[in-house]
C-alpha cells in the first residue's frame, strides 16, 4: 500500500513532466514506425540507388535546416520555459527567433541557389532539390520548441500524425517506380509543410501568441545568445551529414542507402530513448539537482547496455525484414553503431542536462571542436589503412567514448565540485 501511494505521488508532482515524455516518446515512435513502414515499400520500388539519392539531396538541405534553426531550439525552450505563464514574454520569444529564422532563410536561400549552380547532381535533380528545400520552412513554422518549452507535446504529436497518416495512401498509390522519385519527395515534403502551418496557425489563434515587429539590435542579441547552442549542433550535424556526402560520393548512392539502413536500425531505440532526456529538460533547467543527474546517468547506462544486446539478437532480422537483397552489410554496421548509442546516451546527459541548465554552453563547444578534430583524425588515419566503408561507423563510435571522459572531466570539476 505505501509503495502504491508513493507511486501515486510520484506519478501527481511529475504528472506534466510524465505527460511530456509519454508525447514526445510517441511522436518518435510513430515517426520511426512510419518510416519503418515505408522503408522496405520505397527500397523495393524506387530501388537502393534511388533512394540513396534521395538521401544524398536531403543531406545536403539538412545543412540549410540546422543554419536557419540555428540552436533555437535549445535556446527557445530554455526561455519559454521559465517564461511560460507570461502571453507577452511567450510572445516577444517568438517574435524575435521568428524574425531571425526568416532572415536565416533567405541568406540559405542565396547559398542554395549558388551550391545547385556548382553541383551537376543537384542540376540533375532539380525539381527534388525544390521539393527538399521546402522542408527548410518547416523549421521556421513549426515551433516545437515553443511546445516544448510549455510541455505541450501532445499538440505536435497529434498534428504530425494526422499528416503523416494522409501521405500515406498517396505513397502506396502513386509511387510505384524508380521515376517515382520527385513524386515521392513532393507528397513528403508538401506533407511536413502543411503540418507547419497548422501548427503555426495554432499558435497565434490557441496560444494567442502575438508576432511583433523585432529591432535588429534584438535579432543580433538573440544570434549572439544562440551561437553556442548553433556551433555545437552544427558540429554534430556536421559528423553525420558530411559523412553521408563522404559515402555518397566515395562509394556511390547504393552504399549511402545500406549505411543509412544501419542508422535507421539503431535510431529506433536512440530516439525512444533519447526523448528521456527532452522530457527531462526544461525540469532540470528550472530546477537543477545533481542527486538526480547521477540516477539517470546510471539508469541511462542501463538502457544503453540493453538496447547493444537488442540490436545484437535481432539486428540481421530487421536488415532481411527493412532491407532489399544485397543490404545484409547494414547488420555490421547496425552493431558498431550501437555502441556509439550507449555514449551518446551519457553525452546527452552531460550536455543537456548538466551543462546548459548550469549556463556553462561554452565547454558544449569546445567539446563538440575537440571531437570534430578528433573524427577527422580518426578518418584520415582509417583511409590511409582501407578502404572499407566500416571505417566510417568505428571513427562515430570511437570519438562518442572520447567525448564522455572529457565531459566528465568537466562536469566533475565545474558542477559537481561547486555542489
Amino acid at each position: 500500500m505505501k509503495l502504491f501511494l508513493e507511486i501515486k505521488r510520484i506519478f501527481i508532482s511529475n504528472k506534466k513532466i510524465i505527460e511530456n515524455y509519454f508525447f514526445m516518446t510517441l511522436l518518435i515512435f510513430l515517426n520511426a514506425t512510419f518510416s519503418l513502414l515505408l522503408y522496405p515499400y520505397l527500397i523495393r520500388t524506387l530501388g537502393a540507388s534511388s533512394y540513396g539519392i534521395y538521401i544524398f539531396i536531403t543531406t545536403v538541405v539538412n545543412y540549410f535546416i540546422v543554419f536557419i534553426s540555428f540552436g533555437f531550439d535549445l535556446l527557445g525552450t530554455r526561455k519559454i520555459a521559465l517564461h511560460k505563464d507570461s502571453i507577452e514574454q511567450k510572445s516577444d520569444i517568438v517574435s524575435s527567433i521568428f524574425s531571425v529564422k526568416i532572415a536565416l532563410f533567405l541568406f540559405s536561400s542565396i547559398i542554395a541557389v549558388c551550391i545547385y549552380l556548382v553541383s551537376p547532381l543537384l542540376q540533375n535533380h532539380k525539381w527534388i532539390y525544390i521539393t527538399c528545400f521546402l522542408n527548410t520552412l518547416t523549421n521556421i513554422l513549426f515551433p516545437i520548441w515553443y511546445f516544448q518549452g510549455i510541455q505541450k507535446m501532445k499538440v505536435v504529436t497529434l498534428t504530425q500524425l494526422t499528416f503523416k497518416l494522409l501521405t500515406l495512401p498517396f505513397i502506396f498509390y502513386f509511387i510505384k517506380k524508380p521515376n517515382d522519385l520527385l513524386l515521392f519527395s513532393t507528397i513528403t515534403n508538401l506533407s511536413i509543410l502543411f503540418s507547419s502551418i497548422f501548427a503555426f496557425a495554432y499558435l497565434l489563434i490557441v496560444e494567442k501568441i502575438s508576432l511583433k515587429i523585432v529591432s535588429l539590435k534584438k535579432m543580433r542579441e538573440y544570434i549572439k545568445e544562440a551561437f553556442y547552442f548553433f556551433s555545437s549542433i552544427f558540429l554534430t550535424a556536421l559528423h553525420s551529414y558530411t559523412l553521408n556526402l563522404i559515402i555518397g560520393l566515395r562509394w556511390g548512392m547504393t552504399d549511402l542507402a545500406i549505411y543509412d539502413l544501419a542508422t535507421k536500425i539503431v535510431q529506433i531505440p536512440t530516439m525512444l530513448v533519447a526523448s528521456i532526456n527532452d522530457a527531462l529538460f526544461p525540469r532540470m533547467v528550472a530546477n537543477f539537482n545533481v542527486q538526480s543527474l547521477k540516477k539517470i546517468i546510471k539508469i541511462e547506462r542501463i538502457i544503453g547496455i540493453t538496447v547493444v544486446a537488442l540490436i545484437i539478437t535481432f539486428g540481421k532480422l530487421a536488415v532481411n525484414l527493412l532491407g532489399s537483397e544485397g543490404m545484409y552489410m547494414a547488420y555490421p554496421i547496425a552493431i558498431i553503431l550501437s555502441f556509439r548509442l550507449y555514449a551518446t546516451l551519457q553525452v546527452a546527459c552531460y550536455t543537456s542536462l548538466t551543462l546548459i541548465p548550469n549556463h556553462l554552453d561554452s565547454y558544449i563547444l569546445k567539446d563538440l571542436l575537440i571531437v570534430t578534430l578528433e573524427l577527422f583524425i580518426c578518418l584520415a588515419i582509417g583511409f590511409a589503412l582501407s578502404n572499407s566503408i566500416f571505417i566510417i561507423p568505428i571513427s562515430m563510435t570511437l570519438i562518442v567514448f572520447f567525448e564522455i571522459v572529457y565531459l566528465k572531466y568537466i562536469t566533475n570539476k565545474k558542477v559537481f565540485n561547486k555542489q
